[in-house]
């Protein structure tokens, strides 16, 4: 029995002799709760199984590094309350970007009204995404704040020193609906007769881990209702639908650039060793062997970008006209 339902028992159920317990809130009491409240957050862990607060409390303070200690008590199922000694730290985590514990989303609110955690909503999270295939015609600042009527609340756009959204996609932050399934496809409709609508690709920065089945956050695809044992190809979400980011794009880049001085040249690391490079590197490497096509093993932490060979653009699209 949750709750909810024990209160609506107690409520229900009453002796004879027993008094009504209330308890009047006066205002004087409410402006110092309110002072408790400003400096806290509310935060949901999107996972399917209970999460450990102690691990929390040692995750979140080591990632967040906050000038003062930051206390963590628990309020519900997967529901905690972090309450800041520092009005900075607590700015700069709220808008610092998205958190994850456990590779689940944190959804961190700050308390609405006197700070009723039932009245607390989880389903907002703002994201920075990446609008793929966008027509030249269409790469600017006004342009993306009209796409909030069909993917969400605009709260920033992404521009270059002179305002402008020109490159290879338009970036913007905008506030999610995470109890909805994510946009995959924005179908712009052209004004002629004859055109065909234009897809474009909507991609999320710093994804959690979300079902592929029904495009939702806060459970794998095997957790869900409407998985029938289809294989993972056959789902209508993937991996693609996470976009690389600037940061992530510089790591790569710095690790091509590193020179392989063990080998004597400056062939990168995600080059293919030639079979005099094997030799010089095999006392060291452990005897690394070549493959059937006599070229060197992939070596370990190379990364291939996801495909978008099973990105289904018929399904879930959404409509936006120019």
């Amino acid at each position: 029995m949750d709750a909810e339902d024990l209160i609506k028992r107690c409520r229900a159920i009453k002796l004879s002799d027993e008094e009504e317990g209330r308890f009047s809130f006066k205002r004087s009491m409410k402006a110092k709760g309110k002072k408790i409240v400003v400096g806290c957050l509310i935060g949901k862990v999107l996972h399917t199984r209970e999460v450990s607060i102690e691990g929390l409390k040692l995750a979140m303070n080591r990632v967040w590094k906050p000038s003062r200690e930051v206390k963590i008590e628990k309020l519900g199922d997967n529901v905690f309350m972090f309450k800041f000694g520092s009005e900075v730290d607590k700015r700069s985590i709220l808008v610092g970007g998205l958190w994850h514990f456990v590779r689940a989303l944190i959804v961190l609110v700050e308390p609405v009204g006197i700070g009723d955690i039932k009245k607390q909503s989880f389903s907002q999270v703002s994201f920075w995404v990446q609008i793929h295939d966008v027509p030249i015609v269409c790469m600017s600042k006004e342009m993306a704040t009209q796409l909030e009527v069909v993917i969400g609340k605009v709260e920033e756009v992404d521009t270059d020193d002179a305002g402008e959204c020109l490159g290879p996609f338009l970036r913007l932050r905008i506030s999610v609906d995470i109890s909805k399934p994510l946009k995959k496809i924005i179908e712009l409709e052209q004004d002629e007769e004859d055109a065909e609508d234009i897809p474009m690709r909507v991609m999320y920065e710093r994804l959690p881990g979300f079902c592929f089945c029904c495009g939702r956050i806060g459970h794998q695809y095997r957790e869900c209702t409407h998985y029938i044992s289809q294989s993972k190809d056959e789902l209508a979400y993937g991996p693609w639908l996470r976009a690389i980011t600037i940061t992530e794009k510089l790591r790569q880049s710095r690790r091509k650039d590193i020179w392989d001085t063990d080998s004597g040249g400056f062939h990168t690391r995600f080059s293919t060793p030639t079979k005099t490079d094997l030799g010089r590197n095999r006392e060291k490497e452990g005897q690394r062997k070549p493959t059937e096509s006599g070229q060197g093993e992939e070596p370990d932490g190379a990364q291939l970008n996801p495909g978008l060979d099973n990105l289904d653009i018929a399904k879930n699209g959404d409509h936006m006209a120019i």
